[in-house]
């Protein structure tokens, strides 16, 4: 299944780990990796790696036709009277978008870019995607599925992992769906936006979107299952993991493992940390990324 990855500067040295555990559990040799991002931010990916890892880079502000950060940033501010963050929703609208693009086939996979793969995973099995699920309940995603699809939480648990498999017929249903609704807008993205209340910093989820328009629409297309998912591997290892490491954690029986920022490690690690994040500091001073 080719894999999709929104990636922001933060996690250049996280992501390219991750792809090659990717590549290495997750796909064929004929499948894709595609990141979506600031077209600054390929500057990290030489033409040599990208080709040998199969990984196709796209310009986020390029792949919908309308969908930009800056389209998204003009929307909510006319709409959020609260602190804003038109990142975190740009990047739930190009996982769900890419369904309208060129590059989209049958099906895809969203991976979070500092989420590791420790052994081979399957996400479709006898005609059905599995989705992992969670219990994390956040009533502001669903106050905004309710005023854009009129149905709230269906399900007993969460849809919200660190991935999930995308059917594109059923996303781009999804997405009609959203573009009919009596919201104000004249594309999806901004009707998203329009439904949210406009007060709370985080007030839609794609995952839970998707994943309960599954459970409305097509019962039948998925079934659920728990994944043992480390999310703090980060306060273990930092950001420079290395393969023993991660293997370690295989044996342990983590399917998954997470590295994010915000989980600062114990010395030697930290020197790493924070050696990345006073370059990432210096690039963006100088404008070479965003």
């Amino acid at each position: 299944m080719d894999v999709v990855i929104c990636l922001s500067a933060k996690d250049h040295h996280i992501v390219k780990t991750n792809i090659k555990c990717i590549r290495k559990y997750l796909q064929s040799d004929e499948e894709y990796i595609y990141i979506i991002s600031n077209v600054k931010n390929k500057i990290f990916f030489s033409k040599k790696w990208l080709t040998r890892h199969h990984v196709i880079f796209i310009d986020e502000d390029r792949m919908v036709e309308g969908l930009s950060m800056q389209a998204v940033r003009s929307v909510m501010e006319k709409h959020f009277t609260c602190q804003k963050y038109p990142s975190w929703y740009l990047q739930q609208f190009l996982k769900m978008g890419f369904a309208l693009s060129r590059y989209a086939t049958m099906q895809y996979l969203i991976w979070d870019s500092d989420t590791i793969p420790l052994h081979q995973l399957s996400y479709y099995e006898n005609g059905r995607y599995l989705f992992t699920v969670k219990d994390e309940n956040h009533t502001p995603y669903f106050d905004t599925t309710e005023r854009l699809l009129g149905f709230r939480r269906l399900a007993g648990f969460s849809f919200i992992a660190e991935h999930m498999p995308i059917d594109v017929d059923v996303m781009k249903e999804l997405i009609h769906a959203i573009a009919c609704s009596d919201v104000d807008g004249d594309l999806w993205f901004e009707k998203i936006i329009n439904a949210t209340s406009g007060k709370d910093q985080q007030a839609f989820s794609e995952f839970e979107t998707y994943g309960n328009y599954c459970m409305a629409h097509h019962p039948v297309i998925f079934k659920s299952r728990c994944l043992r998912t480390l999310r703090e591997a980060g306060l273990l290892f930092g950001r420079a993991v290395r393969k023993g490491d991660l293997k370690r954690l295989a044996m342990m029986n983590f399917d998954t493992a997470s590295f994010e920022i915000r989980h600062k490690p114990r010395f030697p690690q930290i020197i790493f940390y924070w050696l990345d994040r006073i370059q990432l500091a210096l690039m963006r001073r100088l404008k070479f990324v965003n």
